[in-house]
């Protein structure tokens, strides 16, 4: 697996961290980048990013979500702003049903 195109084009960390993840049965891989995300897919390995790990925590209210993600914009983590709206909007609803 090592050896396939696809991985070498990744970054040293993003293609270790695949390679790695592959060893494992029970795993959840945490990556940010899109290119490596698509290839974990390819080989079957659940994975999510800082957001999906800010969103987890919030449904289970361990964090507010709209303060991690003032406090994730102002660092050079890159996001679309549409995402941070949905995930936003989300958020929104999901605290007025458990409020209502």
């Amino acid at each position: 697996m090592q050896d396939e195109p696809a991985l070498r084009r990744l970054d040293p960390g993003e293609r270790a961290s695949i390679l790695l993840a592959q060893q494992e049965d029970d795993v959840l891989l945490l990556i940010d980048d899109a290119a490596g995300r698509s290839e974990a897919m390819r080989y079957g390995i659940p994975s999510t990013g800082t957001l999906g790990i800010l969103r987890a925590a919030a449904i289970r209210q361990l964090l507010d979500l709209p303060t991690a993600l003032k406090s994730l914009a102002a660092t050079n983590f890159r996001v679309s702003q549409s995402l941070v709206t949905e995930l936003l909007e989300e958020d929104s609803e999901r605290k007025r049903h458990v409020e209502g």
